[in-house]
């Protein structure tokens, strides 16, 4: 599996934990919980971007 590939699904499964997090309980413990995971999400997707640009051009991750 690519690394791009593994990024991309990080978001998913960030925000996924995020609406469950919110959702769960009345708790605002577990409102900001949820939150916070919830801004995980952008980073994955930008660092899966940036990922699948530097594998289309055959480049490593570093240059």
């Amino acid at each position: 599996m690519k690394l791009h590939n593994i990024l991309y699904a990080a978001g998913f499964v960030s925000i996924l934990i995020s609406a469950t997090q919110y959702f769960q309980n009345e708790s605002s413990d577990k409102e900001r919980d949820g939150l916070f995971v919830g801004h995980w999400a952008p980073t994955f997707f930008i660092l899966g971007k940036i990922a699948e640009d530097k594998a289309r051009l055959n480049r490593s991750l570093t240059e």
